[in-house]
């Protein structure tokens, strides 16, 4: 009888400790085995299934799904900080359109206020026939 409220206590000890540690994320200091709760009688014994935590690793709270996990989990501070892209150069002809005071407009029509390209290119010598180079 003493048997089985021994291990009811540690059960319920082992569930109030599980409870404060598992809600917050957890560095371990050192390195640490764990065993599944319900064996936690078998410390000096043979669990079913043992596991090595190396000193530095986190315990995440879950919350039994994997949207919790994600939820918690920063996974940016993991991974690695992405690659900057190197920007492509603008050509002659992007830098062109892109000033302000090399822009024209239509007046009036259907394109009413969009830019007209084909008279910004005779005008800044990007036609088929001569102009600038």
């Amino acid at each position: 009888m003493s048997l089985a409220k021994d291990i009811v206590k540690d059960i319920a000890t082992g569930v109030v400790v599980g409870l404060i540690i598992g809600d917050e994320e957890t560095v371990f200091p050192i390195d640490m085995v764990a065993i599944p709760a319900f064996q936690a009688h078998m410390i000096a014994g043979n669990p079913s299934m043992q596991v090595y935590i190396k000193a530095g690793e986190t315990l995440v709270p879950t919350g039994g799904n994997v949207a919790d996990m994600k939820e918690n989990m920063s996974v940016e501070a993991v991974s690695e900080a992405p690659a900057r892209k190197k920007r492509t150069k603008l050509s002659k002809w992007n830098r062109y359109v892109k000033n302000k005071k090399n822009q024209i407009r239509f007046k009036s029509g259907k394109n009413k206020g969009k830019l007209d390209f084909k008279k910004m290119a005779k005008r800044g010598g990007f036609g088929k026939k001569g102009g600038k180079k």
